[in-house]
């Protein structure tokens, strides 16, 4: 388990490789972790805005269109159907998991203990990660890009679901075009990029027929023997670098979240504005 997310959900019972046991978890378990969270000295970006209790930093999503959102060092995506209120509280917890794994790990020195940081705190909000393992894709392929890699690894794992793929391969392209000094990509490169390491998530969320919603999370590193800068547009093939990913399909109890979602905004609202891009429509 040394190179793995290996965190698993059954209704309300967590497999956790860390305390060897499942344990049960209820909503109020999980304000109280979510309560329980100290945020002081998390690093923050550039543009600090303190926000009072009423004010929230984040757009107002759309149910009926596309959307994308960078959130820290990971791109979301959420596809047409997924109610506002749900990305808002996926855009939160992945805004905290993001804020409590910076706090506790560094990135650069061990970004794999970074990712399940990260995971973990997911899995005390409630979603349910069945990873399939760290992949080397550093000899495999064409991609010569890290934003080709992205695509090429996210068509392994979405061969299934070509509209899902058509939703990544949008957002990606999009944050891939925008300007180098634009907001988006000065928040992504921030996050994503610490010298010699880069590692970041890309995700979707989408609802099946019957209305569930699942996430799929894709993380990707890569170890270089330099500094790497735009890591979008890294050669790492060039720069003899390695590129792992690590897929994951998520479900989410929505209602659960939803219903937590205040708790969790209540740590995330003053990191709002460093840590969450603007919401675009595809």
């Amino acid at each position: 388990m040394n190179d793995r997310w290996n965190y698993c959900i059954t209704g309300y019972i967590i497999g956790h490789p860390k305390h060897g046991a499942f344990v049960a978890l209820n909503p109020d378990d999980a304000k109280k972790y979510v309560g329980g969270i100290d945020l002081t000295g998390t690093p923050r970006g550039m543009h600090v805005t303190s926000l009072d209790a009423g004010t929230t930093a984040a757009p107002i999503f759309d149910q009926a269109k596309t959307q994308a959102q960078v959130i820290g060092s990971g791109l979301f995506s959420f596809a047409e159907g997924v109610t506002p209120s749900v990305r808002t509280a996926i855009s939160d917890s992945a805004l905290l998991a993001q804020l409590v794994a910076n706090k506790k790990m560094n990135a650069e020195q061990d970004p794999l203990e970074w990712f399940k940081e990260y995971a973990d705190v997911l899995v005390h909000l409630g979603w349910t990660l069945q990873d399939q393992g760290w992949t080397d894709y550093s000899t495999s392929g064409t991609g010569a890009e890290v934003h080709e890699k992205i695509l090429e690894v996210a068509t392994i794992a979405l061969g299934a679901a070509p509209t899902a793929l058509l939703v990544i391969t949008a957002s990606v392209n999009a944050l891939k075009g925008m300007k180098p000094d634009s907001s988006w990509l000065t928040l992504f490169n921030r996050e994503s990029q610490k010298a010699k390491i880069a590692r970041f998530q890309i995700g979707l969320v989408s609802t099946d027929p019957a209305g569930e919603v699942f996430v799929q999370l894709l993380a990707c590193l890569i170890r270089a023997e330099d500094n790497i800068t735009q890591v979008l547009f890294f050669k790492f093939r060039n720069a003899h670098a390695s590129f792992q990913a690590n897929s994951s399909k998520v479900s989410i109890n929505a209602s659960s979240l939803v219903d937590l979602a205040p708790t969790i905004q209540s740590k995330t609202r003053a990191y709002q504005q460093d840590y969450l891009s603007k919401i675009l429509d595809l």
